[in-house]
């Protein structure tokens, strides 16, 4: 980028005068000045930066004189003064050159010079001042990195001083008015802040909360300068911060804490004014890290009382808005440290598997995320995978896809999560493809999910070899649509035939099922087959895993997260998946050593073996451990041990012993104890045993968040 000098000639106070139609500026003392801006486009060229050059060239306080600036254009008749009042001034007047180059000369108008003692500009041996020596304080200023009012270029000695004082005798002891009082901000020097509004924030709570007014010096891209509204009266209190060189950031050079103003006249002097950012500060500090807040008509009432100041129900409505902003993170931000988010992700959690598109124009169309921890921890899950997608409340929008298992215990167990644009074909197809990544296919794979045509379709593409049910919540309410009352009483029963585990009962319900409603089972014979949704039919160990509402009550328990921008939505995924981890691990690991089970199955089995104990049971064959039971409801079930199986079905679905199965192992082991058993624990599937529950919660699941991925960046 090529840089450029700007020159700008000035003459410093006087005054305009009429001559016939014309205005002609007459100088003071004729002199003239001059400055220059080496710059690579001239809008680098504030008003702020203007005058502070000027200010500088004169060897005077901006903050202790008022002066107008204005200038006679060349092209304007009859001929009359333009004031710069703004930036865009300043570029007009920059811009407003003859055909030779040449602009107008710039007037500085002095309209108000502040009392000041008259050694102000005479310097000391030590390269101060006299006017701060008068003031009995002196503080000496340096620091790395930072841009000074001119970019002038800090102290070169490489090393930091911090800022000191120096007592010394006042010239002029004058009575205080009242005593000197701090002002509540408790800043410190070269005490930085990400940015140059953080330090406006900061500062315009303080005023508020404090009762003091302050009037801005400088404000520009690389400084900004405030002083206390009672420096009339002689009040110190000044605040200074530069811009970090190759940096956002802003750093505090100077610092006066102590006010010697009265609050009587310096903060009723003028309106004191509430931004909305001011009240975002408040709704921070009040409820921190929360999207419901108080409505903008409460928030009017909570500012008054903090801060004693009238605000309009539109500013608090602006600054709750603001303060959901600020929760929501920058979206842009995100999308530019999103590379080093998952390349930090995938080296602070081993094994962990991240994917990332982006299209032609290089901006963002997939993220998948895996951690190294859920996959390692799958093999000791059932193998059963919820799936589900939820719309992303944000102007971006897209969607949040997760997949999950279920523990033992019925803990949530995600695996995999991604954001896509929408429930698409392609969107799908390449969430599924980077999933078998990380769990293969297998015949033993199970999916339970909605009936989405394109999670449908991708499910059969990429893994040919799974099983795949359909959520009987999900289609109890498709069902329900098709009768024109009592829908719930439909929806509930037909809930009641899915989940029977044999198939002589499962028949005898559903038939009539459906001549009490012959529509909805028209429709289920049309629409789905009976094996997608019956648990006796299912083909696959579907456990009882019956919905897919497992991803769904994630997706519920992520709303707030939904609606926040990319990365602090992550960040929020991620964190409670750690948290679950770091808790179920502690829930595995306590408890007696006695206890094998984890608690559901304990204490279903537990409630179970009273009644189980009593029912009639007969031996059929003691060698295949093959039993007969007459149940509580006198019909006779047949259980083999050897196989793990009921007539019932519910030990062979569940993998773990129904009533008629007790009996049956209290009979085997009384009597007929094979050498190789000693317990009803070994008619249990590993999956329900503690020391596998533990196992899958290994010791390798780490939170990466994204202020220390930015840290990492810069």
């Amino acid at each position: 980028m090529g840089y450029s000098s700007t020159n700008i000639h000035f003459d410093y106070d006087g005054q305009y005068a009429k001559s016939g139609d014309d205005y002609e500026w007459i100088p003071s003392d004729g002199r003239l000045y001059g400055i220059s801006f080496k710059t690579s486009s001239l809008d680098e060229i504030t008003y702020s930066c203007l005058k502070e050059r000027i200010c500088k060239k004169k060897r005077i306080d901006p903050c202790l004189k008022r002066m107008n600036l204005s200038y006679i254009p060349l092209v304007v008749e009859p001929k009359r003064q333009s004031y710069i009042l703004d930036d865009e001034d300043v570029y007009v007047y920059l811009t407003s050159v003859d055909k030779e180059g040449r602009r107008s000369i710039l007037h500085v108008e002095v309209i108000e010079e502040m009392e000041q003692q008259s050694v102000v500009e005479k310097e000391s041996s030590y390269g101060g001042n006299y006017s701060e020596l008068a003031s009995g304080l002196l503080e000496v200023e340096a620091g790395e990195g930072g841009v000074d009012s001119e970019g002038d270029v800090d102290n070169s000695m490489g090393v930091r001083p911090s800022s000191y004082y120096v007592e010394l005798p006042r010239v002029a002891k004058e009575k205080p008015v009242v005593k000197e009082w701090e002002d509540g901000l408790g800043l410190q020097l070269f005490q930085e802040f990400e940015s140059k509004e953080a330090v406006k924030d900061i500062i315009d709570r303080a005023s508020q909360e404090n009762c003091f007014g302050i009037s801005i010096c400088n404000s520009d891209r690389g400084r900004y300068v405030v002083k206390c509204r009672g420096a009339d009266e002689g009040c110190k209190w000044s605040v200074r911060a530069t811009k970090i060189d190759k940096s956002e950031a802003f750093s505090i050079r100077t610092y006066r804490n102590m006010h010697s103003c009265s609050r009587v006249t310096s903060s009723t002097g003028k309106k004191r004014k509430v931004t909305p950012r001011c009240v975002a500060a408040i709704v921070h500090k009040d409820y921190p890290g929360l999207y419901e807040t108080p409505t903008a008509k409460i928030l009017v009432g909570l500012v008054q009382r903090k801060l004693g100041v009238e605000v309009s129900y539109t500013t608090c409505l602006r600054g709750k808005k603001q303060a959901v902003a600020d929760i929501r993170g920058d979206p842009e931000k995100g999308y530019i440290i999103l590379p080093a988010y998952l390349y930090m992700l995938e080296k602070v959690n081993p094994d962990t598997k991240t994917s990332l598109v982006v299209d032609k124009n290089n901006r963002f169309r997939y993220l998948f995320v895996a951690l190294g921890a859920s996959i390692e921890g799958f093999e000791y899950m059932r193998k059963v995978i919820t799936v589900d997608a939820t719309f992303l409340k944000t102007v971006e929008g897209g969607c949040l896809i997760i997949a999950t298992a279920q523990d033992p215990n019925l803990h949530h167990y995600p695996i995999a999560f991604a954001v896509v644009d929408g429930e698409k074909n392609e969107s799908w197809k390449w969430f599924f493809t980077l999933l078998k990544t990380v769990i293969p296919d297998s015949t033993e794979l199970v999916f339970v999910s909605d009936r989405n045509p394109s999670l449908i379709k991708a499910v059969g593409e990429v893994y040919p070899m799974s099983k795949h049910g359909y959520c009987i919540w999900h289609l109890s309410h498709n069902v329900k649509a098709h009768v024109n009352q009592g829908r719930d009483e439909v929806a509930l029963q037909f809930r009641k035939v899915v989940c029977l585990y044999s198939e002589h009962e499962f028949k005898k319900q559903y038939d009539d099922f459906r001549e009490r409603y012959p529509s909805c089972a028209r429709y289920l014979d049309k629409s789905v087959e009976v094996k997608r949704w019956a648990k006796c039919h299912f083909p696959g160990a579907r456990y009882n895993i019956d919905t897919s509402n497992c991803a769904e009550s994630l997706n519920a328990l992520f709303e707030k997260a939904r609606r926040m921008s990319l990365l602090p939505m992550l960040d929020t995924v991620i964190d409670k998946m750690s948290e679950w981890f770091n808790r179920h691990r502690k829930d595995a690991a306590e408890g007696p050593s006695s206890r094998k089970l984890v608690p559901l199955v304990e204490n279903k089995l537990h409630k179970r073996t009273p009644k189980g104990s009593k029912l009639s049971v007969t031996v059929l064959n003691s060698f295949q451990l093959e039993y007969s039971v007459i149940g509580e409801d006198g019909k006779t079930y047949s259980v083999d041990l050897q196989q793990k199986t009921c007539s019932c079905r519910k030990f062979d679905i569940d993998k773990y012993p129904c009533r008629h199965a007790i009996r049956a192992i209290i009979k085997c082991l009384e009597h007929d104890k094979p050498l190789q058993l000693s317990d009803m624990y070994d008619f249990i599937s590993n999956y329900y045993f503690i020391t596998t529950w533990a196992k899958a919660y290994v010791e390798k699941s780490e939170y990466i968040n994204v202020s220390y991925v930015f840290s990492y960046v810069s």
